[in-house]
């Protein structure tokens, strides 16, 4: 079961990974447009997104053999499409397709792992399992750099194809005798519809906030559609017999401090890569592949440290690893900071970025592993769908808020300059601007992280097994059966 969902996240995250190195060639090659350039990106981010949640569901009632298998094999028939065609249109359609692929495979990824391994060894097959995506996240930049400059941006996605036949395959295999989560009495239809509605939103309102401005109306409508039909949303899953989402997934203390924790950490960390990458380039005045490498290191970290907490985990509890780790990322996160401003200087900003990386690989793995203790079978999909949902948003709004405090002090046509790895052309009062800027987003990220520390703290002790049974037996049994009206 780890090698499937091990070569499913590789497949999944390498991709992700190399497609930012290759997107200029792409354009050029597909003469397209800059919206068109954008959406090559931002249709999977959205699609994928919009469907985590939706696609975690529709496994608890099916099973998760057929929706991973049909989330790899979309993965590779749009990959082996798109290195033919020459449409950008088609391209843009394709890179749909991809998202609808990335979140079949990314929402069972977890869950698949609580169904084969045993409580106490769950911790572990999940800190290898993100180790596994660290590696593909690491490697991807340079796969993609070697593949663009060697046969082309179609190489990028060529790579995927053999991967994925071979997981494809794989996976048919080992998932034979899986059997099927749950059934359901019936769909959460509307449920369903509003979620992929809330989240498509979100994140194209976040994406659009960032580039036009969050008072711009792509960015003000989208956004505001989502504040008002969120709490309609909720109020429509407490009532219904079988939500998309269980709300007491996040009514509880100890499961909803940790979802809480997760957006927190993952919004201090989504933004780090991309924020380096422009201040490496923009201001140190770095060359891509030098700048690549040293981000690099946060992949690195997260590597070496996620079989570690895996381990760590089965010993020490989920509250004092995230504690600690949270702690030590607003720790690592600051002196970023003072790096940047010049306090801090002395230290290597490489060995800030693998402490960032090592910080997170404590994290998501004890999170990760805390997540599903006492989540039963036919809502697993939806827990671990919920905590995906959850990091992309983070990730997608930290990413946009970012940027929005790093370039916040530099007009309009400047701004552009420092998107484009341009920045070194600014003048004296521009690079110090910007570089207070990289300043306070940075610090900021230390903030969300510090904040992070108090639901790692407040969700208490994680509850034992005689706990959770108890719990089946009575409340719970029903809360998780017939909804939330319990």
């Amino acid at each position: 079961m780890l090698s499937v969902t091990g070569l499913g996240m590789a497949i999944t995250f390498v991709s992700v990974s190399m497609l930012p190195v290759a997107l200029p060639e792409m354009s050029t090659g597909l003469n397209a447009s800059a919206a068109q350039t954008d959406w090559f990106m931002l249709a999977y981010l959205l699609t994928a997104a919009a469907l985590i949640l939706v696609l975690g569901k529709l496994a608890d009632i099916v099973g998760r053999r057929p929706v991973y298998l049909a989330g790899l094999t979309l993965l590779t028939i749009s990959a082996a499409l798109i290195t033919v065609v020459d449409d950008p249109a088609v391209v843009i359609a394709l890179r749909v397709v991809q998202g609808i692929g990335a979140a079949a495979v990314i929402t069972n990824t977890t869950a698949l792992l609580v169904e084969a391994f045993a409580p106490q060894k769950l911790a572990v097959a999940i800190g290898l399992n993100i180790t596994i995506m660290s590696l593909a996240i690491s490697i991807g930049p340079l796969l993609g750099g070697v593949l663009t400059e060697t046969v082309g941006w179609r190489g990028v996605f060529a790579v995927i194809v053999p991967l994925g036949v071979v997981g494809t395959a794989w996976a048919a295999v080992t998932l034979r005798g899986t059997t099927r989560s749950g059934t359901a009495r019936s769909v959460d239809y509307a449920g369903a519809v509003l979620s992929v509605l809330i989240l498509g939103a979100l994140v194209y309102g976040v994406d659009r906030g960032g580039d036009d401005g969050f008072t711009a109306w792509q960015s003000a409508v989208p956004l505001a559609f989502a504040v008002v039909a969120l709490p309609l949303f909720w109020r429509w899953e407490k009532r219904v017999d079988d939500p998309v989402v269980d709300p007491t997934l996040l009514t509880d203390r100890f499961r909803g401090n940790a979802y809480a924790a997760s957006f927190l950490v993952t919004m201090a960390e989504g933004a780090v890569a991309v924020t380096m990458s422009l201040y490496l380039q923009g201001i140190e005045g770095r060359s891509p592949i030098d700048a690549g490498l040293q981000i690099t290191a946060l992949a690195v970290g997260t590597t070496v440290m996620s079989p570690i907490a895996g381990r760590l985990a089965t010993r020490v509890e989920a509250r004092v690893l995230t504690t600690v780790s949270t702690l030590g990322t607003a720790t690592v996160l600051g002196l970023l900071a003072l790096h940047i401003a010049g306090p801090a200087s002395g230290i290597p900003l490489v060995v800030l970025l693998f402490g960032v990386g090592l910080s997170g690989g404590i994290f998501k793995t004890a999170n990760a592993a805390a997540i599903n203790v006492g989540v039963p079978p036919n809502r697993s999909g939806m827990a671990n769908g919920l905590r995906v949902s959850l990091d992309n948003t983070a990730v997608t709004v930290s990413t946009a808020l970012a940027l929005l405090l790093a370039v916040v002090a530099l007009p309009p046509a400047l701004r552009e300059m420092v998107y484009s790895g341009n920045a070194q052309q600014l003048s004296g009062d521009g690079v110090s601007s910007l570089t207070t800027g990289f300043v306070v987003a940075v610090g900021a990220m230390s903030v969300a992280a510090l904040l992070a520390t108090v639901p790692a703290i407040l969700r208490g002790a994680t509850p034992t097994d005689t706990q959770f049974d108890r719990a089946t037996d009575t409340s719970t049994t029903h809360t998780f059966t017939t909804g939330s009206r319990a």
